[in-house]
């Protein structure tokens, strides 16, 4: 009896914040995963972890997404290891507080290659063998920053903005095939390294604030469930609804006071 293919969800930025409950998630409803995360950011003892827990097959690359040749490494280890993968995760990104000028070139550079780049060239990399499924999916974790200009997070805004655009055109692109992309609009979330800074926000900004967990369920459940557009959350729902009529002017200022609180 020929074996069945083995599927699998591969998820960049997979061992911490909303990329490792992902991950986690995915392990939950029996999907492999492949874990794409840092170097040094335990993604070997993770994939163990895995393993043990939830007896799934868990494939694991350690490489940092904002090198030149990175997004390439992932697909070319990914047909080294026969890895077919049908949902992709971009959710690795990064984004740094400050006037535009304030912040250096090089941390600007990086949002750019993390939150733009790379995230491209995985989906131009993996979508020639997904059209080639019955199903399958793409997840963008994008952030609620991608529906205005942002000042004092300019850059990653934009960034964010971009992923938003791109996912609308390739739902158009890819009708008629069995690839749905989906995309996640979270407005604050909750880490280790965050909780503090939260804490300092507006109170508008504290109660829209959710877990990873809670950002890794809804988006899994709504990627699977083939969704286009996911704003998690009633309060951000409710900034969504009251942003779109809003004088856009209004919205800029709104947008700038929270994160002035922020830096």
């Amino acid at each position: 009896m020929q074996q069945q293919p083995k599927y699998f969800t591969l998820v960049t930025g997979a061992t911490a914040g909303i990329g490792k409950q992902i991950a986690i998630e995915c392990a939950k409803r029996k999907l492999n995963v492949f874990l794409v995360a840092l170097p040094e950011s335990g993604t070997d003892e993770f994939a163990d972890v895995l393993k043990s827990d939830y007896k799934i097959k868990v494939f694991s690359l350690a490489v940092d997404l904002t090198k030149y040749d990175a997004p390439q490494q992932v697909f070319e280890y990914a047909e080294k290891n026969n890895i077919i993968v049908d949902k992709l995760i971009n959710n690795a990104g990064v984004g740094f507080n400050g006037n535009f000028d304030s912040v250096t070139a090089e941390l600007t550079d990086k949002m750019i290659l993390l939150n733009i780049r790379a995230s491209t060239l995985l989906m131009l990399h993996f979508l020639p063998q997904m059209k080639k499924l019955k199903k399958a999916h793409i997840l963008n974790i994008s952030s609620f920053a991608a529906f205005s200009p942002v000042p004092l997070k300019s850059v990653y805004a934009a960034t964010k903005t971009y992923l938003f655009f791109l996912t609308r055109s390739l739902n158009k692109e890819l009708k008629g095939t069995g690839v749905k992309v989906t995309s996640i609009y979270p407005t604050g979330v909750t880490s280790d390294r965050t909780k503090e800074l939260i804490q300092k926000t507006s109170f508008m900004s504290r109660i829209s604030t959710l877990s990873p967990e809670k950002v890794a369920q809804i988006a899994v459940k709504n990627m699977l469930n083939g969704k286009k557009f996911v704003v998690p959350g009633l309060t951000s729902k409710i900034y969504y609804y009251f942003g779109s009529i809003l004088p856009h002017g209004l919205v800029l200022r709104l947008a700038g006071s929270v994160f002035r609180k922020n830096s």
